[in-house]
This record gives structure tokens, sequence and C-alpha cells, in this order.
């Protein structure tokens, strides 16, 4: 094992050492890899066999993993919608010593989906109608708890089905900001944002004949600014 890897968590799980961090997540072995539907990430992201658990291992910069770990820990705490954090892992090597990115670790929330792979088996414009209610309730309760999420999208979401309609969970907390109490400022550049985010979302899942074309882009983002609102 590599001397200078280490694995920071509240506990950690001994099966943790046993994956191949000396390894790009991207080549990890098949016979590791869970199966699941991956959203759109700027970073590699891959969900992997941990025992009995699924875990999503995302590889990230050193100062933004511990960044999210600690913001995801602290929304854990105010019993936010959101995945929960396991570990951080650093000092990731090749077996050359070639130096690797460090890693964030969380939970895989079970019997969540991307908005993308929902899109993918209901092409209806309920399902968008459903989807943008979910949102907007996950942005009600992150605000009313002082969270300014920075990045509001779909892509950053995982949707659960919950009695015949969906509740949303975030996923990434890179840019959230945690406070007593949210500005308008603030509040409204997250609405902004989000509406802007969802928009170009649903065009871009028209573009690849994900979507109806029938559905309006715009106006559903109109649709989103109004729910969070009422």
């Amino acid at each position: 094992m590599n001397p200078s890897l280490q694995i920071m968590a509240a506990q950690v799980d001994p099966g943790l050492f046993d994956l191949p961090w000396d390894t790009p997540i991207a080549e990890w072995p098949e016979d590791i890899i869970a199966a699941l539907p991956r959203g759109i990430s700027r970073h590699t992201v891959r969900f992997v066999y941990l025992g009995e658990r699924i875990i999503a291992v995302k590889e990230i910069g050193e100062r933004v993993a511990y960044r999210e770990y600690e913001m995801l820990r602290d929304l854990g705490r105010h019993d936010a919608p959101a995945v929960e954090p396991v570990a951080i892992v650093t000092g990731r090597s090749t077996a050359d010593g070639e130096p690797l990115s460090d890693a964030l670790v969380t939970e895989h929330l079970v019997f969540s989906l991307p908005y993308r792979a929902i899109f993918g088996q209901h092409q209806r414009q309920d399902s968008v109608r459903r989807l943008i209610d979910a949102l907007s309730v996950l942005m009600v309760r992150l605000h009313l708890l002082g969270f300014y999420w920075g990045d509001v999208s779909l892509s950053n979401t995982l949707f659960r089905r919950d009695a015949g309609e969906f509740a949303a969970y975030l996923v990434d907390a890179e840019t959230g900001e945690l406070y007593p109490s949210l500005t308008t400022g603030k509040r409204e550049y997250d609405i902004d944002v989000a509406r802007t985010n969802i928009i170009g979302e649903l065009m871009d899942l028209q573009a690849g004949e994900i979507l109806q074309m029938d559905v309006d882009a715009i106006e559903v983002g109109d649709t989103f600014v109004q729910r969070y609102n009422e």
C-alpha cells in the first residue's frame, strides 16, 4: 500500500483500504463497479461496491474535497436532503509514483436517479413538472437552512420516487456556502442560476431526442421560479 495514502472519515470502513487507489478511477476493474446511471459531472465519478454498500467516488482537488466533505456534514447535521459524505482520500499515486487526484467518497442514495435517466424512461411532460416541483421544494428547504448553492441545476441533483411524485436531493456542494440566513441577493442569484441551468439542460435533452420537442424549456424555467415563490 502507498505509505502516503490517507483516508479521513468520521468512521473509516476498512474496505476502503482495499480499493485500487493507485489507479485512476476511470480504469478501476469492472468487478467492483456498480452499473448505475450517472449524471453529468465535471469530475470523474464511479459507483463502487464496498461490501454490501455502494459508494460514489469522485476525483477532485484536495482543497475542494475537504470543503465539500465538511459542507455535506454540516447539511447532514441540519437534516438537509443531501448525499452523505463517507471519506476523503488523499496522497494517491500510481505504482510508479505519479500523483493522482484526491477523491471524495459519498454514500450512494439508494433508489435515486439523475434527471437524464428519468427522462430516458419517461418522455412525458408530467415528468418535467414533477422534477421541477421536487427541485423547487429542495431549494426552499436549503434556503431556509441558510444554504447558498451557487450552482443549482438538475445535473447537481438526484431524484427519488416519493408517493407518486419525486423527492430531490443535493449531490454536489462544491460551490455551496452555509449562513445563519440568506440575503435576498444570494437567494435571488440562486433562483436565477437555477432557471438558466434548467432551460439549458432541457434544451440539451431535446437536442439529444431524449425529451419531446413540444416541451417549452423557457416556460419550464419560469415555472420553477413561480413554484419556488409559491
